[in-house]
């Protein structure tokens, strides 16, 4: 057995047994890797703290064979247990946790996805970001860190800065300007208000720390949102229950139900 020290931030956790836990790790090199924690959940367990989801941990951990990864020891260097303060804030990280493992693996080292998602985490707790907004950023600069970066830079057809009203496109992750939208008929590619088009582009741009620093009126808000989830499920190829759950959340507000319990 090799024995290791990481640092990173707990994403998933599931007991099973009378004490056991397994917990997905996304490190601080920004890979993800599973860990068997054995009796953590026994009364008065001074391990239980730090394997606790949304805590940035340093965890020793032995390494078998096979590749599985066994806890030896731990300790909680911050915690991020604040998203819990009412249910919309758990559900949408909940969902960010969700979209990061599907996204990451052990194999590939990216550590500017794990700085993404803590600084998502801050912008929440911290600084009271909107949900929405957070929400849509981390899709879109998350998919543009694994690889899949739509192109806004020119018109995807002539290749020109573009004037005037931008349309986009999901699955093209590309733009057109108005003539060229025209001339190649529409295909799915939508107008962007200008807003939205500069939001995408500061959270493409920005510096990490920087991705959540702005701010969009209601309806442009709306529409990013939705541009932003779009892109994500079409390049995660696949749909996320956690997802569901928020926006089942939203819609009972919206309807005048009160499902959350804020604190």
């Amino acid at each position: 057995m090799q024995h290791l020290t990481v640092k990173g931030l707990v994403i998933r956790e599931t007991d099973f047994g009378e004490s056991d836990r397994y917990i997905s790790v996304l490190t601080e090199r920004g890979a993800k890797i599973e860990v068997l924690c054995r009796g953590v959940r026994r009364r008065g367990g001074r391990l239980t703290a730090a394997v606790r989801l949304f805590c940035w941990s340093e965890l020793t951990l032995y390494e078998g064979r096979n590749g599985k990864y066994t806890l030896n020891d731990a300790s909680i260097v911050h915690s991020f247990w604040g998203v819990t303060r009412d249910m919309d804030t758990y559900a949408m990280c909940c969902y960010l946790a969700e979209l990061a493992g599907v996204m990451t693996g052990p194999e590939e080292e990216t550590p500017d996805i794990t700085r993404l998602f803590l600084y998502a985490l801050y912008a929440v707790i911290d600084q009271n970001r909107g949900l929405d907004l957070v929400k849509a950023a981390f899709e879109l600069r998350l998919m543009a860190e694994c690889g899949f970066a739509p192109d806004l830079s020119v018109c995807g057809a002539c290749q020109q800065p573009i004037e005037g009203t931008v349309y986009f496109s999901v699955r093209e992750g590309a733009v057109l300007d108005a003539a060229c939208c025209k001339r190649l008929g529409g295909g799915d590619f939508a107008p962007l208000p200008d807003g939205v088009y500069m939001a995408m582009a500061h959270v493409l741009l920005s510096e990490i720390p920087h991705v959540f620093s702005f701010v969009l009126g209601s309806d442009a808000l709306r529409v990013f949102a939705g541009v932003c989830e779009r892109y994500a499920l079409y390049y995660a190829e696949r749909g996320f229950h956690s997802l569901d759950f928020y926006h089942q959340l939203k819609t009972s507000e919206a309807l005048g139900a009160s499902p959350t319990n804020r604190k």
